[in-house]
């Protein structure tokens, strides 16, 4: 299923997180931020005309003066997410022409571009892909075609291996290991605070046991990235009462929150910011900020100091045509 409506979406996940989870069409890809030399970050680019609507991966910098470079020109990939050595990016996708259009499914390809492969099949929405930290397993949330639920589950990158980590009543989705592979951080609407707290972020081991809550509190919180270091945990919430969503750091235990943007609206208001992912070195984030007709993927520093810069963007017309760019991933320099 495109992600055409992403900016729609996002002003509306925080307000029907069981209906987004029903589509896997979570905004932000799961990742884990691997510590290394910031490389290039990676992110999906629709067009939308009258005509066509071409799209792919795309990859810039990590300097803003880099130019964009196309990895892909498949509309129906996103979700790209870095193996810690840099080489390897898993995405989602239908590229399953036995298929049709039902469904997505984790891919797996050269940091180039080069090499694609399926890694899952089935009639199943596959989404937000993340490596664990050896390289030799991608994490993944999956729901049914109509169903309201997803779970965690893992697969080998030559494809075999397929398991199910999470069984729950609710839905889990946006799994990323910690960099030193000993937890998994996901979010699920498995527990609530109260009647507007449909989305928390949860901890779990490598096998669902252990599980516990990282970030919770009156609204939702989601879109999770712990650092490099594994020391704090970048995330999206409009726990401000209720505005935004905002971009959040805080550390593992949920203490020492700041807030690290300041939307004081929704996004048709003005803008809201979400899907934060890491630079390897941990002195920046890469996020995504949306507005009404507008998408970008901005970088801030870690500290607070200075202002964002923008490196792509995207615009649309209010009857939807235009071009929209998705949640960034920030990959380690190769190895």
């Amino acid at each position: 299923m495109p992600r055409l409506d992403l900016t729609l979406r996002v002003c509306k996940s925080v307000a029907a997180f069981g209906v987004v989870f029903a589509t896997t069409l979570a905004v932000a890809p799961a990742q884990a931020a691997f510590p290394g030399v910031p490389g290039p970050i990676a992110y999906s680019k629709v067009v939308i005309d009258e005509f066509a609507s071409p799209g792919g991966l795309l990859v810039h910098g990590p300097r803003k003066s880099q130019p964009p470079r196309q990895l892909t020109d498949d509309r129906d990939d996103r979700s790209p997410a870095y193996s810690a050595n840099g080489r390897l990016i898993a995405f989602s996708s239908n590229r399953d022409p036995s298929e049709g259009a039902r469904g997505a499914h984790i891919y797996l390809m050269n940091a180039d571009g080069s090499d694609a492969r399926q890694l899952t099949s089935g009639e199943f929405y596959d989404s937000n892909p993340s490596f664990s930290p050896n390289g030799q397993e991608v994490l993944f949330d999956r729901g049914g075609l109509s169903g309201r639920v997803t779970h965690v589950f893992g697969v080998g990158v030559d494809g075999s291996g397929l398991r199910q980590i999470t069984n729950d009543a609710g839905s889990d989705a946006d799994p990323t290991f910690t960099p030193n592979g000993r937890r998994i951080v996901f979010v699920s609407n498995r527990r609530s605070s109260g009647r507007k707290d449909r989305a928390n972020i949860f901890s779990m081991h490598p096998d669902g046991s252990g599980m516990r809550v990282l970030i919770g509190g009156p609204r939702e919180e989601y879109d999770p990235d712990v650092s490099p270091n594994g020391r704090l945990i970048a995330f999206a919430s409009n726990r401000d009462h209720g505005h935004g969503p905002n971009v959040f750091v805080a550390r593992m235990n949920g203490s020492h929150m700041r807030e690290m943007t300041h939307s004081r609206h929704n996004c048709f208001g003005s803008a809201c910011y979400a899907s934060p992912s890491w630079a390897p070195d941990g002195k920046h984030i890469a996020f995504l900020s949306i507005g009404r007709y507008s998408s970008e993927i901005a970088v801030m520093r870690t500290d607070g100091r200075g202002f964002s810069q923008e490196y792509d963007s995207g615009g649309t017309e209010e009857e939807g045509l235009g071009d929209h760019v998705g949640p960034p991933g920030w990959g380690p320099r190769p190895k």
